[in-house]
């Protein structure tokens, strides 16, 4: 497939109505479904089950999204010495 097919296939399904962009879109996604795509791996299943049993039991300390991305920008920042 020629690099510039996949950019002229989007550039043409973007002028589409936004009802045919949606039909479309749905057809993709179903089939990256079936192709393993975006799948978790077992070991990643389980650990995911097991914060969410943490979370459920009440276990688990939770912070909002905007206190994470702050730690973690003064962690960066800090880290490259600003």
């Amino acid at each position: 497939m020629d690099m510039t097919q996949p950019r002229e296939i989007l550039d043409a399904a973007l002028r589409l109505a936004p009802t045919e962009r949606a039909a479309i879109a749905t057809v993709i996604l179903e089939s990256l479904a079936d192709s393993g795509y975006g799948q978790l791996s077992p070991v990643w299943e389980e650990e995911l089950q097991c914060r969410l049993r943490e979370v459920e039991a009440g276990r688990a300390e939770l912070m909002p999204a905007e206190r994470v991305f702050a730690e973690v920008e003064a962690e960066l920042q800090a880290r490259r010495g600003r």
